[in-house]
């Protein structure tokens, strides 16, 4: 997950339909996410270089939080250059749930 210098002031994260935009947004709602134990497993990463230097990358895998079962995620963020590193500057995240009537 995210970690306080992986993002700035200008990142915006969409997590589960929800946009989430600076780094002090992006924190309190990763801090005030209420699973305990988390587990992932990533099956697919994919990425491409982006003309500005920044990097798009697609992960899609399974996540198993606390005692729940493992359900498949996707990921999509792009990481952009900042002097000898990267941060993340766009982040979605979405479990892959099927609502049926």
């Amino acid at each position: 997950m995210w970690k306080r210098h992986t993002c700035e002031e200008k990142s915006l994260m969409t997590f589960e339909g929800e946009q989430i935009f600076g780094r002090t947004k992006i924190m309190e709602k990763i801090q005030g996410l209420r699973f305990q134990k988390i587990c992932h497993h990533c099956t697919v990463i994919d990425s491409q270089p982006m003309f500005d230097g920044g990097i798009l990358i697609s992960v899609l895998g399974q996540l198993k939080t606390d005692d729940d079962p493992a359900h498949t995620f996707l990921q999509v963020f792009v990481l952009k250059p900042m002097g000898e590193t990267f941060y993340v500057e766009h982040d979605i995240f979405r479990l892959a749930l099927h609502h049926t009537a």
